[in-house]
């Protein structure tokens, strides 16, 4: 059984430090930066209801670091179950103690994240780690919808490369027949 990559293509914040005051334009930011999939166990938004169901995840809860409520750096693209699955979790007393022993979670941009979470042969989320475990229970990767939204999505990507080669394979017989 082979292991792969939590995520197809690891996120990258565009912007570093405070910026927009409203999570409605951040939402908008963020949506690009985190190519439309949740920041957690990628899943697609299409599958989740679109953007208007997608929410913007504050890394480390804003109830507890109200001073980072804005700030970009902590803001996620988060399909709502990880969402409220995660809620205000935190670990650790401060902002930079996002893991405790074997628990916390690890900012899924990342190159750590793959350390601890991957996806079988089948699209399951497995963890890797003892942090992974605690991660994999506390945002509910168990839930069977994740390995159905990952082979959707794979199911899709095989279809749009099949559609490509007929048309190539169309064009070539017309040439040919002109």
């Amino acid at each position: 059984m082979g292991v792969l990559n939590i995520k197809e293509k690891r996120p990258v914040r565009k912007y570093t430090g405070k910026k927009w005051k409203t999570n409605s334009y951040n939402k908008k930011e963020l949506e690009k930066d985190f190519h439309q999939k949740c920041a957690y166990c990628d899943d697609h938004h299409f599958y989740s209801g679109g953007y208007n169901s997608f929410h913007v995840e504050h890394f480390a809860p804003k109830d507890k670091f109200k001073e980072f409520e804005f700030v970009y750096d902590n803001l996620l693209y988060s399909c709502p179950y990880c969402n409220c699955s995660k809620s205000n979790k935190w670990v650790g007393k401060t902002i930079d103690e996002n893991i405790v022993g074997d628990q916390g979670f690890i900012d899924p941009c990342t190159d750590d994240y793959d350390k601890h979470l991957a996806r079988n042969d089948n699209g399951e989320i497995i963890p890797l780690t003892k942090i992974g475990e605690y991660m994999y229970k506390e945002l509910k990767f168990y839930l069977m919808r994740h390995k159905i939204i990952y082979n959707l999505e794979r199911m899709e990507n095989i279809r749009l490369v099949l559609e490509k080669k007929l048309k190539k394979r169309d064009l070539k017989k017309k040439i040919i027949k002109n």
